[in-house]
């Protein structure tokens, strides 16, 4: 308050207290500082969540292992990598991850189940079999569609692929094949490999690996049909010779092959491959779990995928 006096009166007036505020310049300042610690932070938020899908595939994969091996216990053989039907045509087949269905708590889904029935037929237990949605049977990085029409409506994709060999690579063309009942792996077409079959060791031999679910990359193959990247899980309608990739893989194609441009279609199809960096997961029939490099030596990575050639393969 300041007051004078006048001829007539004193005046008195209150004095404004000067306002507090950011200049332009601070303003600028502080968004700068904000912009700089969330750089810092997004990256480390972003590597947390990166962390946990990781080991949330390492789980999954982990669970379909002690299933595999509970099962191969139970029925004195691993389940058919894709199993055909006396009943059906052949591209109608069973998947290994639909006989596994009972070891992962999935008993009453898996009696819904008949391999003798197409699975095309809408509303049907088969057809509501492939619309089933499980995480167990994708891995949360691979950023797949959640569902798909591809011969069923609100088809279910999947990211696991089992090793059907370490020496073959195609689907299509002249042979040997990857469906060949003479594949050098643990599951292949109408399989029935044993734990004792497997004379390279158990914990030197690939069950089954991470896959990405790629609908837009597509390509010719050796017939010069058009093909896409799709796997999928417990069966299917489709399961030609050339579609063998919608539930097996080989190691003869190298991992992460969907990172080369210049790669003919079946080399990705057929490749074990992930979103993580630098690798994919597999899982070996002793059923431990790892990280393998994409950069690993091809012929160690061809000998992994086989299980009676007496290959001499040193983990790390």
């Amino acid at each position: 308050m300041r007051c004078w006096r006048t001829k007539n009166r004193p005046i008195c007036r209150r004095l404004e207290e000067p306002r507090s505020a950011f200049t332009l310049v601070e303003l600028l300042t502080v968004i700068s500082i904000i912009g700089v610690l969330m750089a810092l932070i997004l990256p480390a938020i972003q590597g947390a969540r990166e962390s946990a899908r990781r080991l949330q595939c390492g789980s999954s994969m982990r669970q379909m292992g002690v299933a595999l091996l509970n099962y191969e216990l139970a029925h004195k053989e691993f389940p058919a990598g894709a199993k055909t039907s006396a009943k059906l045509l052949a591209n109608e087949k069973f998947f290994w991850s639909g006989a596994i269905l009972p070891y992962v708590e999935q008993t009453t889904l898996r009696a819904s189940i008949d391999p003798d029935q197409t699975w095309e037929t809408p509303n049907s237990p088969n057809a509501k079999a492939l619309q089933f949605s499980s995480s167990l049977f994708r891995c949360p990085s691979a950023n797949a569609p959640s569902r798909l029409h591809h011969h069923v409506d609100d088809r279910v994709p999947g990211t696991y692929l089992a090793c059907a060999s370490g020496l073959t690579g195609r689907e299509s063309g002249p042979g040997p094949l990857v469906s060949d009942s003479t594949a050098d792996g643990i599951f292949y077409v109408d399989s029935q490999t044993r734990q004792a079959d497997i004379l390279d060791g158990t914990s030197t031999t690939v069950m089954i690996g991470e896959a990405l679910f790629l609908p837009d990359v597509t390509g010719p193959d050796f017939h010069n049909m058009i093909q896409l990247i799709d796997h999928w899980s417990i069966g299917s309608p489709g399961a030609t010779e050339n579609e063998t990739s919608e539930a097996l893989a080989s190691t003869a194609n190298r991992i992460n092959a969907w990172l080369i441009k210049s790669s003919f279609i079946e080399d990705i199809e057929l490749s074990f491959s992930s979103r993580h960096v630098g690798g994919a997961h597999v899982l070996y029939a002793d059923g431990h779990l790892q990280f393998v490099d994409q950069n690993i030596d091809r012929e160690s990575w061809s000998a992994l995928g086989t299980r009676d050639r007496s290959e001499s393969v040193q983990l790390e």
